[in-house]
């Protein structure tokens, strides 16, 4: 009988933490697929979801002006050019994004 590889998380996140990570995975793969697009030629496609605004509101942060957009479009950026085609990948990257978002939103 072979054994299976479970997967269990080390920590139990809250759920408010859940749905952020899930909205900022889907964003982190849906960025990562439109810059591939993007590099094939296909550019400002309107069928591109933009969750960033849900993303900062799960995260607490409904009052936002320009300069804090500008660094949560940088980071979401720089992490999605790094999500490669595993489910590892993007969480490793999606706790990233959350751990640099909860910085920023202590500033």
């Amino acid at each position: 009988m072979k054994t299976q590889e479970i997967k269990y998380p080390l920590v139990k996140l809250p759920a408010e933490a859940q749905i952020s990570l899930y909205l900022i995975r889907e964003e982190l793969k849906s960025r990562r697929l439109f810059q591939s697009l993007h590099q094939v030629g296909l550019d400002d496609c309107w069928f591109q979801p933009h969750l960033d605004s849900l993303i900062l509101e799960s995260m607490g942060m409904e009052e936002y002006n320009d300069e804090m957009f500008a660094r949560y479009d940088a980071i979401l950026e720089k992490r999605s050019r790094k999500i490669e085609a595993s489910n590892d990948s993007v969480m490793k990257q999606a706790m990233k994004v959350y751990g640099e978002l909860c910085s920023l939103k202590a500033r």
